[in-house]
């Protein structure tokens, strides 16, 4: 979904993202350990998930989940080893992120035996909860009418800029930070009366 003054500012929301969602299912699911980092989120709320595998967990699962969650929130370049995408190692082919898990021998497994019963949880998610369209309000338009305080309260149309939110169906408060434009957001903080609020201190800086 985006809001947009075509001539000055854009802001897009994308919610329900197949791979950061079945990437967060994994690491709930099986427990993964997973280092400290700013970027990783808390806890799916998506109600009962399944059981575990039972699988051992073998060591560099948590390190290779990391690097694995970075790829697929944060585009900026790193290092090797462990850098996906990457289209110079050999493909996993057998899995739905083929170069984002091409050099990820330890997940790839968990991810391409656990895929297809994540679809059909996913499905079933969906049809109880309904997908963001559902659950989005009629008439919510919160975004566009805080660029219009701004404006407003700056006597002058916002200069141009753009924002990206990517909400993430998380029980967590926090919003995560990936660049100066790009933010991961708790779904529940979006819907929250705080939001407006918060995203106003953003439109300031920016506009």
């Amino acid at each position: 979904m985006r809001f947009a003054n075509m001539s000055s500012w854009q802001i897009g929301v994308s919610a329900d993202d197949t791979l950061p969602v079945f990437a967060l299912w994994l690491r709930d699911i099986e427990a993964i350990a997973v280092p400290p980092a700013g970027l990783v989120p808390g806890p799916l709320d998506c109600g009962e998930l399944p059981p575990p595998s039972g699988e051992p967990h073998e060591p560099g699962l948590g390190e290779e989940w990391l690097a694995w969650w970075l790829s697929l929130v944060d585009r900026r370049p790193r290092r090797r080893p462990l850098s996906p995408p990457d289209d110079d190692a050999e493909p996993a082919h057998d899995t739905p992120d083929p170069l984002g898990l091409a050099r990820l021998p330890v997940l790839r497994g968990h991810v391409s035996r656990r895929w297809t019963e994540f679809l059909h949880w996913r499905t079933a998610w969906h049809r109880a909860a309904g997908t963001y369209v559902d659950r989005r309000r009629p008439g919510d338009n919160r975004t566009g009418e805080v660029v219009r305080e701004v404006e407003r309260a700056l006597g002058r149309r916002a200069a141009p800029f753009h924002l990206r939110f990517v909400l993430l169906p998380v029980r967590d408060d926090r919003i995560l930070q990936v660049e100066a434009d790009h933010y991961l957001v708790p779904e529940r903080v979006y819907w929250s009366a705080g939001w407006p609020a918060w995203l106003r201190t953003v439109v300031e800086r920016v506009a």
